[in-house]
């Protein structure tokens, strides 16, 4: 049989773990949003345009109006995910990674243009 003080150390050490671990789902969860967000908004730029022999201008032009579809598919996902109770942080990392992600693209796009 455990003590009392035992099992408050026990309880203090799995929230302590369950913080970091909520932390790390989050950092995952941003990478994650990140690169689905870029790669299937250069994907869809590609298949947008369609010609290898386009200029760079039109591939971030094309690249930057399929963020209409990339970001709220990715979102959506983020979303989904968020709703298991154990990943949710993760859901949630996805979501802010798409937004971070959409922020930069269209950043790059109004640079370039």
């Amino acid at each position: 049989m455990t003590s009392y003080k035992t099992d408050r150390a026990r309880a203090a050490a799995r929230a302590a773990d369950s913080a970091v671990y909520g932390r790390r789902r989050f950092m995952t969860g941003f990478i994650l949003g990140l690169v689905i967000l870029i790669v299937s908004a250069f994907v869809f730029g590609f298949v947008l345009v369609g010609d290898l022999g386009e200029t760079m201008k039109v591939r971030f032009g094309a690249t930057a109006i399929s963020l209409l579809l990339a970001a709220p598919l990715t979102c959506a996902l983020g979303f989904l995910i968020g709703l298991f109770a154990k990943v949710r942080r993760m859901g949630m990392g996805i979501v802010v990674g798409a937004l971070v992600g959409t922020l930069l693209l269209g950043g790059v796009f109004l640079l370039v243009r």
